[in-house]
């Protein structure tokens, strides 16, 4: 018991000299995002995600893969693959100084769009306070989405930010969930950010309207830009070979893949693939 207790009392005063020390720099905050893809299965797939926050104004959420993939863009002009459906895109851009928060979605031609996240988040702060590993965290609820969440935030961390869209707390989100835990955000780790922070460029904006319309264009002909442009399209098949796939069998792969992963963190804006 006492041993745990100096454990603790080591591993608080060792954040309070590394968070000293960084507080001034860019910083990164990585958390794991265990979510269900399916509303109708209990199976749940984890991503490795990463806040990168720019001296408390700017801040960029989204995959580990994204981030590669971003720096490789800005070196390059070539990134890497990325996820064929929209509602398992996480990448957000806050810019909180200007009260702007904006959902980021990169189709399959490299086409980026944003949506404007204008839904105000209204939270209630709670006494109710817990431990999570060495922070002591306080309760607060706040519904977005069409879901109520349940966070867990950290005063002695002065960020007022946390993962995705969330932020506006009294300290970082170390943890988050919906009440049904289909998504559950959890801090993993903190460290100084290395170099400048690069994101995707500037978007094409859309209204959440829009984005469905995008969506819905997609899932019913995957390929339509492809075939429009003439561009011929080839597959491995499996021996290094490129072969001319059928693509009535690829789009009704993509469908099915589409209509069985449909459970988006905005429950409000979900579309009935039929």
């Amino acid at each position: 018991m006492k041993k745990n207790i100096i454990l603790k009392a080591f591993l608080f005063f060792y954040f309070i000299i590394f968070y000293n020390h960084v507080i001034g720099q860019n910083q990164l905050f990585k958390y794991d995002l265990e979510y269900k893809p399916s509303p109708l299965q209990n199976n749940t797939i984890v991503e490795k995600m990463v806040l990168d926050v720019e001296n408390t104004k700017l801040s960029i959420f989204r995959t580990e893969h994204e981030k590669k993939s971003d720096s490789l863009t800005a070196k390059t002009g070539l990134g890497l693959g990325r996820k064929p459906t929209f509602e398992s895109q996480f990448y957000i851009v806050k810019k909180l100084a200007d009260n702007e928060v904006k959902k980021s979605i990169k189709t399959m031609y490299s086409e980026i769009f944003s949506v404007n996240i204008n839904e105000k988040l209204n939270w209630e702060i709670f006494p109710e306070k817990s431990r999570i590993r060495t922070f002591e965290v306080q309760k607060a609820t706040v519904n977005y989405g069409g879901r109520n969440w349940i966070a867990w935030f950290a005063s002695e961390i002065p960020i007022q930010d946390g993962p995705y869209i969330f932020h506006g707390l009294p300290g970082l989100i170390i943890k988050i969930s919906d009440n049904e835990n289909n998504y559950i955000f959890s801090l993993t780790e903190i460290k100084a950010s290395e170099g400048d922070i690069t994101y995707r460029p500037k978007s094409s904006e859309l209204t959440w309207e829009q984005f469905e319309k995008l969506s819905e264009n997609y899932y019913s002909d995957p390929f339509a830009t492809l075939k429009s442009m003439g561009i011929p399209i080839k597959v491995d098949d499996g021996n290094g070979n490129g072969v001319t796939p059928d693509l009535k069998i690829l789009s009704d792969q993509m469908k099915k893949k589409i209509k069985e992963n449909n459970n988006p963190i905005e429950l409000n804006h979900k579309i009935d693939y039929r």
